[in-house]
This record gives C-alpha cells, sequence and structure tokens, in this order.
C-alpha cells in the first residue's frame, strides 16, 4: 500500500483541513505515516499568517527533500493561495497545488469522521473573514463566508462523540460570523449523547453576547467555560490603525459580564506587539490594561509585515530590537498569569481530557496539568481531576471522591 506523510502549519482551521485531506488519501488507497522516511508522497499544509511561518514552511519542505528524495511532494494551504508564483520560485521540483483544486467535489462541507493522532477533535463550522484588519492577510485569502448547516455539524459531531472523543472544539476563521447562530448550534449540540464536552475557539469581543454566556452558564457541564478573546492592543491609537471596532473600556466591561455568569472561565487573548506606530506609551498602555484585568493566559505575536495590507505601507516600523523586548515583557507576564489562574483552583477537581499530542491534561477552563498516573494516557472520556503543585508545577491525580 501507498504511504502518505502529512504535515499541517498553522490554526485549527488548518488542522480540520488536514484531517479531511488525510481522509480523502485514505479513500485514494494511501495509508498514513508518521515519518517521511519510507513514504511515496508528503502533502504540507501551510500557514500564511506570518513571515515567520512562510520560512518555516519552506525550510520543511527542504528538510522533506533531503530525507527522502523519491517522495512526491505537495504544498497545499494559505501560502498557496496568497503566492503560488513566489512557492514555485522558491522550492523548484515541488508540486504547488490550491486546496480548492483537491476537493473539485467536496468542498468545504466535506465531513471528517475521525482525527488523526489526536485525542481531541477539531470541527470547523465557519470559514472566510470581511474584518479585514489592517496587519492581517486572511480576508485575502479566505474571502468567502461560508457557515456549515446546524444539521450536518450535528450530525458531524455525533460521529466523532460515539467514536470516544471527550472533547470536540468548535472552529472557523471567524466564528462569531457562523450564519446559523452560535448559540443556537451549541443549544443542538449539547443534546448529542455521549461523554464529550465543548469547547469555542477564537470569538471576537464583539460577538461575545449575555444570551451566549447564559447559555454556556446553562450548560457548563457540556460547554467548557474558557473563552479565547483576541486583545491585540489596549492603546486606542493602535486599535484605530488595526482597524479594530472595540475600545479598551468596552473590552473590560465585556470581562465583567464573562466573569459575573462564568466565575471559573478560563480567558486567554492574543497581542500584537511591534505593530507600526506603537510608541513606549501605547505599550504601556496595553500592559497597563493586562495587569488590571483577568487573564488566564496570553498568546504573544510579534508584528510580521504582510505584503497588500493596509499595515504594510505604515510609516514609523517599530525596531526589531524594541519588538523582541516589549514580547520578552509579554512573555513575563504570561508566565505570572498562568501561575496565578492555575493557583486558584489548588486542591480542587476540575474535569479533565487527556492529550495525546502533549501527554498531558486538559481542564475545562484551559489549564494544563501534568499527570504521574500510568493510567492518564489511558483516559478517554472526561474524569474529575484534583489539581496539585509539585516543583512550582500544576499537576493532577484521579479525584478519589
Amino acid at each position: 500500500m501507498k504511504k502518505a506523510f502529512v504535515y499541517t502549519f498553522g490554526c485549527k482551521v488548518n488542522q480540520y483541513e488536514s484531517q479531511q485531506l488525510i481522509e480523502k488519501l485514505k479513500e485514494d488507497g494511501y495509508s498514513i505515516s508518521e515519518e517521511i522516511e519510507g513514504a511515496d508522497l508528503a502533502v504540507v499544509n501551510s500557514c500564511t499568517v506570518t513571515s515567520q511561518a512562510d520560512s518555516q514552511l519552506r525550510s520543511l519542505v527542504r528538510k522533506l527533500k533531503r530525507k527522502n528524495p523519491k517522495a512526491k511532494i505537495v504544498v497545499t494551504g494559505c501560502y498557496v493561495k496568497r503566492s503560488k508564483k513566489e512557492l514555485e520560485s522558491f522550492l523548484p521540483g515541488v508540486e504547488i497545488v490550491n486546496k480548492d483544486e483537491i476537493f473539485k467535489t467536496g468542498g468545504e462541507g466535506r465531513p471528517i469522521t475521525d482525527f488523526y493522532n489526536h485525542s481531541r477533535a477539531f470541527v470547523k463550522i465557519q470559514d472566510g473573514c470581511d474584518a479585514f484588519c489592517s496587519y492581517c492577510i486572511v480576508p485575502y485569502i479566505r474571502p468567502k463566508l461560508y457557515s456549515k448547516p446546524i444539521d450536518e455539524v450535528v450530525q458531524e459531531i455525533s460521529d466523532l462523540a460515539s467514536k470516544g472523543y471527550p472533547e470536540i472544539v468548535l472552529t472557523g476563521i471567524h466564528i462569531g460570523k457562523y450564519a446559523f447562530g452560535l448559540t443556537e448550534l451549541l443549544r443542538k449540540l449539547v443534546d448529542i449523547k455521549g461523554d464529550f464536552r465543548i469547547r469555542i475557539s477564537s470569538i471576537e469581543i464583539n460577538e461575545v453576547d449575555e444570551v451566549l454566556l447564559k447559555t454556556m452558564t446553562e450548560f457548563k457541564d457540556k460547554i467548557c467555560p474558557h473563552l479565547h478573546i483576541p486583545l491585540q492592543s489596549a492603546s486606542a491609537n493602535i486599535l484605530k490603525k488595526m482597524n479594530r471596532h472595540y475600545s479598551a473600556q468596552e473590552f473590560s466591561k465585556k470581562l465583567e459580564m464573562i466573569y459575573k455568569f462564568l466565575p471559573d472561565a478560563g480567558v486567554s487573548t492574543d497581542v500584537i506587539v511591534g505593530f507600526p506606530g506603537e510608541t513606549e506609551k501605547d505599550f504601556n498602555k496595553t500592559t497597563d490594561f493586562l495587569n488590571n484585568n483577568s487573564f488566564s493566559r496570553l498568546h504573544i505575536f510579534r508584528y510580521s509585515e504582510r505584503p497588500g495590507t493596509p499595515a504594510a505601507s505604515f510609516e514609523n516600523k517599530v525596531l526589531p530590537s524594541i519588538i523582541k523586548e516589549r514580547a520578552e515583557k509579554l512573555a513575563r507576564l504570561d508566565k505570572k498569569f498562568q501561575e496565578k489562574f492555575w493557583r486558584k483552583f489548588l486542591n480542587k477537581a476540575r474535569p479533565c481530557v487527556f492529550e495525546e499530542g502533549s501527554k498531558t491534561l486538559l481542564t475545562d477552563n484551559y489549564i494544563r496539568l501534568s499527570c504521574k498516573e500510568k493510567t492518564c494516557k489511558e483516559l478517554c472520556n472526561i474524569e474529575n481531576f484534583l489539581i496539585y503543585e509539585d516543583s512550582g508545577e500544576p499537576f493532577g491525580r484521579r479525584n478519589p471522591a
């Protein structure tokens, strides 16, 4: 049997689309290999959100060619959509294929039936973005808004839950744009039989409302009390330049509302450092805001210029050395926030699932716990684990109660 190796860069949507690719490859007679050595085909699903992602993609493909010069290598994904010609010039002898060409008959709605090498399954319910944040290339690559019908999502998740996946993560490029109503979908999903929970991936602050929070509270045993809400900056000046439509004050009020409904919730966020024109004062406004509000963790992005976006032509670029310094400061904040958050739950039990990739436990409110028990890796449903500290790190053990 022919063997195929699949590698994924980027977000949960990309990981979902790689699973679609894997299932199509199996239909075409391939078995899936975890190593490039011995593979007849290598498919690399690319990301192009940052220049670093572009560079990493090119580096990996060259490495794959050295390790297995006989394998056919195919690159697909967002980098291909952004600049197929650029990739062809960088990677001669590699087949560059638009993902839409691979799924000529399947389209965006092709359901998955498994999630290779994952203990949690991601389900794409939405695609496309029309927000046009000034720094972001995604709306140019995925301009078409698409929402999977509720009945199709319900069927897809029912099938995955029946196979024992303890957590299903709803994902999309702009999940708040789900055309059939995110809250309406959640109310359908909680009725699906099975021992599994639902997690919402990244969502914009303007799309978190009282109706959503009431639903999360009503079904708190089924919907994870965790929201990832991008902040990007707390400076009014920078938010305006970014084309982000909220103020720091509005963000703060929404956080208060979230914790009113979900006091144990984990709220993580994205922050971009070094956006063109970001002064020390602008950056300090962001750090002050982060310190004065409650976040469980930070995802820190160093501004990456994307040709074709408005921000690429902005003046007053921030020096790389200053960007590095600011990113390191936020990394220290992130470490402090994460520790402060998990310590709130010391000696308390939280429902956990086992993560195959990192060999860790993941609580409902997104705390990663190490586990010394051999039976942790056998965990195939949701169980309560007691959070304890060992050498300054969070661990979990089965709750004796």
